[in-house]
């Protein structure tokens, strides 16, 4: 055979060879397993429980601490402590309020001027009454007043959550700087001021924990709502 054609086969030949071992040397290889994805990390359910728990205890001691003070005003009014104490307790019922206020919401339902917002800026419910702070703005800018109905002509209810009807049992007295007009015998509060108003019903239905406040005889206001913080 000639040389030149030798070559070429010689050259095949030591390619089928080579190619040969390599196939047996990927069969004889172990195959690699796919790689498993690690399991995510699951949370402590006893860590997550804990916060809410306690959060909620710091709630009951924060309204532990109102009634305890509450009673030793009731007892001694004029004592050695009665001012510090006030004072306290003016502490302590801002942070038993909800962190997060209810909206203001308009006292009459028409798109007036002098039409006042309100909402509930607190509600203590205390074992014998139930005992709500009401605050009125008015957002006139134009340097005239806002109008609504006192409490003490046209009185209030609260409506609860667990079916308690609660009449109002002491309307509150309005601060100097709200006016009273003949007008419909309604009062008045200058643009720019809000005023509050404590108002007293009777006791929260038990198991109540949010409710709202609205006119009883002639329900023109959109109702104030609220919710009793340290509730569940």
């Amino acid at each position: 055979m000639p040389r030149a054609r030798t070559r070429p086969l010689a050259v095949a030949l030591l390619l089928l060879i080579a190619c040969a071992d390599i196939t047996q040397a990927q069969r004889r290889r172990p195959t690699r397993a796919p790689a498993q994805p690690r399991p995510a990390p699951q949370p402590n359910p006893a860590q997550g429980a804990a916060g809410p728990d306690k959060y909620w205890e710091a709630q009951r001691s924060i309204e532990a601490a109102i009634q305890q003070l509450e009673s030793y005003l009731r007892d001694v009014p004029g004592g050695e402590r009665a001012t510090t104490a006030r004072q306290q307790l003016d502490v302590l019922r801002r942070m038993a309020a909800s962190a997060a206020l209810p909206e203001w919401v308009r006292m009459r339902d028409l798109p007036l001027s002098e039409v006042p917002e309100w909402r509930v800026a607190s509600v203590e419910p205390l074992p014998d009454v139930t005992r709500v702070t009401i605050e009125i703005a008015c957002r006139r800018k134009d340097g005239k007043d806002c109008h609504f109905h006192p409490f003490d002509r046209s009185p209030l209810v609260l409506i609860d959550d667990a079916g308690g009807h609660n009449p109002m049992l002491e309307a509150g007295e309005l601060p100097p700087d709200a006016k009273r007009e003949d007008r419909e015998g309604r009062a008045a509060i200058s643009g720019g001021r809000t005023i509050s108003v404590t108002v007293v019903f009777a006791p929260l239905a038990r198991g109540a924990t949010e409710g709202q406040v609205y006119y009883r005889d002639r329900n023109e206001a959109v109702p104030a709502r609220f919710k009793i913080a340290g509730r569940r």
